[in-house]
């Protein structure tokens, strides 16, 4: 089943998450403006080069301009497969309301991750970063839990005439199953190592994702190899 002749889906989910995000971005900064210092020193001069000076006026709006870009790619992601699919002839995971589903959950944990990371920013210039860098990691822990629940419905539907194509497919709906439950259990594990050190829970939950997401990568390609070998027939 692919992308031709199917409707394709306007990803509100997506658009109402950046839009609450983004509101909660703009409402903070607007907020702590006057408490925030005109510039921070982020690196002193010395040697050949000189001091990194960060103005208020680019941290308030560093992330919701992020936000803005991400979520816009977010968006446009299911047309432009479409599209692309329509060019090349190359068969595309159609956009159902599992797509959707997935899709939206992914974008709700990105926006709390990033308000984390604004309201970090923020407090950088307002002295208040220790309590801010904690709540950074506790969204990176549930950005996790929830990327681990969604991941074994984040199924490809695609049907190629490539078999080893098809054998990767196969392959990574085998595992997805396994890395779900991986992930929630790194989340939760971040979100527990955050209440020791938030340090900790950061070093947690970035690790134990490359190394969930290196392992399927792998091994769902050593999996497809020997799924798609033809396989001898003895007399």
């Amino acid at each position: 089943m692919t992308t031709e002749n199917r409707p394709t889906r306007f990803p509100a989910g997506v658009v109402i998450a950046a839009a609450i995000a983004l509101a909660f971005m703009i409402a903070w900064s607007a907020v702590h403006w006057p408490e925030m210092a005109p510039t921070i020193v982020t690196r002193e001069a010395g040697g050949s080069h000189g001091a990194s000076i960060i103005p208020r006026g680019f941290s308030a709006s560093a992330m919701p301009v992020t936000l803005v870009l991400v979520s816009s790619l977010m968006a446009i992601s299911p047309w432009v497969n479409a599209k692309f699919s329509s060019l090349t002839g190359m068969p595309m995971p159609r956009y159902d309301r599992s797509a959707a589903r997935v899709r939206t959950a992914t974008q709700a944990g990105l926006c709390l991750v990033m308000c984390a990371v604004h309201v970090f920013v923020v407090g950088l210039h307002t002295g208040s970063e220790t309590s801010a860098l904690t709540l950074v990691a506790m969204s990176l822990g549930a950005l996790l839990v929830l990327l681990g629940i969604y991941l074994p419905i984040a199924q490809s539907d695609v049907e190629t005439n490539d078999s080893w194509l098809n054998a990767l497919i196969v392959a990574q709906r085998s595992m997805s199953r396994s890395a779900g439950i991986s992930m929630v259990v790194v989340g939760l594990a971040t979100i527990a190592g955050t209440t020791a050190s938030p340090w900790l829970g950061l070093a947690i939950g970035g690790s134990g994702a490359v190394a969930i997401t290196v392992t399927l990568l792998v091994a769902s390609l050593v999996r497809a190899m020997r799924l798609s070998r033809p396989r001898h027939r003895h007399p």
